[in-house]
Formats: C-alpha cells, sequence, structure tokens
C-alpha cells in the first residue's frame, strides 16, 4: 500500500479576500458544497482503485475556507476519508479555518471526526488591517475562537500572520507579533504579501492607486520576525515557518521534501509516481468529468525527469532551514549532491548564500534572505 500525504481542497469562501488568487468561491449553497463534496470523495476512490491502495502520512484539509462546511459536513467528508484511505489514528490531521466561520458545535465536531490540528488564519491583530485585507472576521472573533479551541481540547493550533502591507509600519508589524505570541500557538506561518495577478490589489496597483510594499522594509520586518519569535521560543524549521519543539507541521514538511502527495479537489495539486498535476478549477466541469464521465479531473501534469527531479528536491529542501540531506538526495537520486551540483554549490559558498556541513547543504543566514536566487541557481 503506498502511504503519501493527502490534501483536499474545500473552494468556499464567504467572502474573497482582496489578495487572495487561491482556488474559491463565495455565495454557494449547502447543497451546492454536497454536490461538490461528492465528486471530491469519488475522484478519492478512483485514485484509490488506479493505485490500488492508498494511504495518508498525513491529511490536510485547505481552502478556501473548509470551516465553511457545516459540522454534518465535516462528519460526512471524514467518514469516507477514514474508511476510503484507512488513515491512521496517530497521523497529522491539519483543518485550516478563518476565525469568522468557527463556533464550539463546529469546534466539537471537528475533533470529534479526528482533526488533531487546527491553522488559523488570523493574519492581523488590527482592525484597520484585517478591513484592508478584506478579511471578514473581528479581532474580537480571533481571541474568542482560539479560546474556545483550547477549550474544546485543541493542543496544536497554527496561525498565519501577514506582513508588508500597504501602509504597514514595523511598530505596527511588532504589536502582532506580541499579540500572537502572548496566545502561545503552537505554530506561526509569516506570509509576505504578495500582490498576485488578478486581485483586486492587483486591480489597484494597475491604476496607479496602491504601490506595492518597499522590499527592504520587508525585509526588515522579516528579521524582526525571525528574531522576536526566536526569543519567544520558536524554532524557524523552514523559511516562513516557526514552531515550538515537536510542533512542526508534518504535512506541509513532506512538500519541502519533495515526497509524493495526493491532491483532491477542484484546483488541487498533486504529486504522484513522477508526475506533478493540477486538477480543473471550474466547480462545474470539475464535477461533470468526475461524476459524469467518471475520468480524473486533471486539467495539467508535467513529468518529472531525474534532472528536474533533483532540482526540485534542492530548492524545496532548500527552505528547510536544516537543509537537504546529503545521503537522502544519494538514496533517492543515485548522485550526491556534490557531483551534480559541483558549480553551483562552488558558487553560492563563495557568496556566502550556502552552508556545507558533512550531513546536509543548508542556507546561511544571508542566503535565507535572497532564497528565491539561489533556488534559481539549480533550475
Amino acid at each position: 500500500m503506498k502511504t503519501v500525504g493527502i490534501y483536499v481542497h474545500i473552494p468556499f469562501c464567504l467572502a474573497k479576500c482582496h489578495y487572495c488568487d487561491f482556488v474559491s468561491y463565495t455565495g454557494k449553497s449547502e447543497a451546492e458544497k454536497d454536490a461538490y463534496l461528492t465528486a471530491l470523495l469519488k475522484e478519492g476512490e478512483t485514485y484509490q482503485r488506479l493505485l490500488a491502495g492508498i494511504t495518508g502520512k498525513s491529511l490536510y484539509i485547505g481552502g478556501g475556507t473548509p470551516t465553511c462546511l457545516t459540522g454534518g459536513q465535516f462528519v460526512t467528508l471524514f467518514s469516507a476519508l477514514h474508511n476510503l484511505f484507512k488513515l491512521p489514528r496517530d497521523i497529522e490531521i491539519t483543518v485550516e479555518g478563518n476565525p469568522g466561520t468557527l463556533n464550539k458545535e463546529k469546534l466539537l465536531s471537528l475533533q470529534k471526526v479526528g482533526c488533531n490540528r487546527l491553522s488559523l488564519g488570523v493574519q492581523s491583530f488590527s482592525p484597520h488591517e484585517l478591513q484592508l485585507l478584506g478579511r471578514i472576521h473581528s479581532v474580537q472573533d480571533v481571541y474568542n475562537t482560539y479560546e474556545l479551541a483550547r477549550q474544546v481540547g485543541f493542543k496544536n493550533i497554527s496561525i498565519d500572520l501577514m506582513y508588508g502591507l500597504p501602509g504597514q509600519t514595523i511598530k505596527e508589524w511588532r504589536v502582532n507579533l506580541e499579540k500572537a505570541t502572548a496566545m502561545k500557538p503552537e505554530h506561526i506561518s509569516l506570509y509576505q504579501l504578495n500582490i498576485e495577478k488578478g486581485t483586486p490589489y492587483a486591480m489597484l496597483v494597475e491604476k496607479g492607486l496602491l504601490e506595492r510594499f518597499d522590499q527592504d522594509e520587508a525585509f526588515i520586518m522579516y528579521n524582526e520576525a525571525i528574531n522576536y519569535l526566536a526569543a519567544k521560543g520558536y524554532h524557524q524549521y523552514e523559511i516562513s515557518n516557526f514552531a515550538f519543539p515537536g510542533k512542526e507541521a508534518v504535512h506541509n514538511s513532506l512538500y519541502w521534501r519533495n515526497e509524493e502527495y495526493l491532491g483532491l479537489g477542484a484546483g488541487a495539486c498533486g504529486y504522484l509516481q513522477g508526475v506533478r498535476y493540477t486538477n480543473e478549477t471550474n466547480l462545474e466541469l470539475y464535477q461533470k468529468i468526475v461524476l459524469t464521465q467518471d475520468q480524473l479531473p486533471v486539467a495539467e501534469k508535467e513529468l518529472i525527469d531525474q534532472e528536474l527531479a533533483m532540482a526540485e528536491s534542492m530548492f524545496l529542501g532548500l527552505r528547510l532551514l536544516q537543509g537537504v540531506n546529503k545521503s537522502e538526495f544519494l538514496k533517492r537520486h543515485g548522485v550526491s549532491i556534490e557531483n551534480r551540483f559541483a558549480d553551483v554549490l562552488k558558487k553560492l559558498k563563495k557568496q556566502g548564500l550556502l552552508q556545507e556541513t558533512p550531513t546536509f547543504v543548508a542556507l546561511t543566514k544571508k542566503g535565507i534572505f535572497v532564497a528565491n536566487n539561489v533556488f534559481q541557481e539549480f533550475l
């Protein structure tokens, strides 16, 4: 039986955030959500049949806003996933949630179906910044949801924070860090605001009504966060992720180690048997392909040959602060990092962007701040 990470995409939101370019839809009825879940589970059954057995190393329910689903819909979804993939009891099961869509009843439903990790899209503790981002929740919603989650027994909570927002100051960013760490979540993810094509923010930039954030200021904010979170006991284990010891995200680490994962749902991505794929994003077409045509809803796929696989192992693995394990690279690809990338390693070490030990190749502190430039060297 093949053991992989499993990602499930729930493409529903109450409102679309101003910066979001993820596959998500608003205004869908409960009946439409039910129909989508039927198709999603049918897709899972198809993969289970084609691959002659899959079980999960981890399960991640992302979106969109998965917590737009009702408690009953979560029971339906998880019962089917558990039966379909024979999920081990002790694996990490994460559900993303918006503080504006969670109450005690729904949190209890999540616990009942096996969710043992919450990822809350907090983004900011400033009412002004939340409004600026188009978030539907208030700061008080954050505190209420977090407290309820603790009350019902969640012991592994991650929160997302965003920096580099229009007009944001370093002082305002520091206040966000202070308020986040005061709550003592087990995990914190930091994301610099990127203005993506097709979003409301991108349209404002095109019209000259919004300026892109100064990258030097963003670097200062990022460095401030690294130092502040370290002082509060958070270990930086990946470029954007910080955790208390032993609370590193299991599922996301599969991506960075370039391991296989199954992606289910409209717009979901997966990586199986040397093929990276992306599903159809249109809800109606996705459901038609799965339910009516009885086919997999893959819209794009790419065969990852040996050369590209080695490059991906490097630039994904270097996101981890520990770096890329030399012996694992050799075992997987049949060639050592030193032999395959000798010239690149020499160049980047000379520039002070990479460091090497007998067992790992990793970014330096300087390299972390220009990571994308480092990654390009391996392509």
